[in-house]
């Protein structure tokens, strides 16, 4: 006698195990760090103007529906993009500012600068979103300035200080001329040019160490003064 069919001819087929099917969709959902990866990646490529939903969803392998409902929008996921590397930039030069505080003063400065490129090496597509543009004070690279300069303002008043000389905002100015370089060495090196990360590094640590060198108390004292009566 025919064993009976566990499905009735024309019936429905069998529900799938409820738990099975919800391992499953548990596997296959994107993290928000798998959605900012894949965000990355586009915006690195084609800028952060042009970045659409359609383009992030294709390239993390995911929906738009998904990825409306973990940022909301296409401007929170930008935002929520930009915010991480920023983050994660911030705090890989803050370890090596806390690391060379223990160094020669023309060894922390040539640290500091090699751990920028570094960066530059080890995270290509952070490093371009950050310095894509740093005009304008809502731009990325205008962020990452405004969290370095300060950090490299500080220890500078602490460096001439041990020199038993006062410096006021004129530190803030050279704190700015010092980070710009590098960063426009890097901005060339790694997006305009193609540039070698290496030679790029040991123009940007040959420009800082000369402009550390070359710069005087005098000039200093006269930026100060000058600032204060403004």
């Amino acid at each position: 006698m025919p064993k009976a069919n566990s499905q009735k001819r024309g019936g429905s087929p069998a529900k799938p195990n409820a738990a099975k099917a919800a391992a499953r969709s548990t596997r296959n959902r994107p993290t928000d760090s798998e959605l900012l990866d894949a965000a990355l990646s586009v915006i690195a490529d084609v800028g952060a103007e042009r970045a659409t939903m359609d383009m992030i969803a294709d390239r993390g392998g995911t929906s738009r529906v998904t990825l409306y409902a973990h940022f909301g929008s296409r401007d929170g996921l930008v935002d929520a993009v930009i915010d991480r590397e920023l983050d994660a930039l911030t705090a890989w030069m803050f370890a090596a500012y806390d690391k060379g505080e223990t160094m020669a003063y023309g060894d922390r400065a040539k640290y500091s600068v090699e751990s920028l490129f570094e960066y530059a090496r080890k995270q290509p597509e952070g490093f371009r979103v950050l310095l894509t543009n740093r005009a304008d004070d809502n731009v990325p690279g205008r962020r990452l300035f405004a969290a370095l300069e300060p950090r490299i303002a500080q220890r500078l008043r602490a460096n001439y200080a041990e020199r038993g000389v006062e410096v006021q905002a004129s530190a803030d100015t050279l704190a700015s001329l010092l980070l710009g370089m590098s960063l426009d060495v890097a901005y060339r090196a790694v997006i305009v040019s193609g540039a070698g990360i290496d030679a790029a590094c040991d123009l940007a640590v040959t420009a800082s160490l000369a402009v550390l060198r070359s710069v005087e108390v005098r000039q200093l004292h006269a930026i100060d003064e000058s600032l204060a009566t403004r």
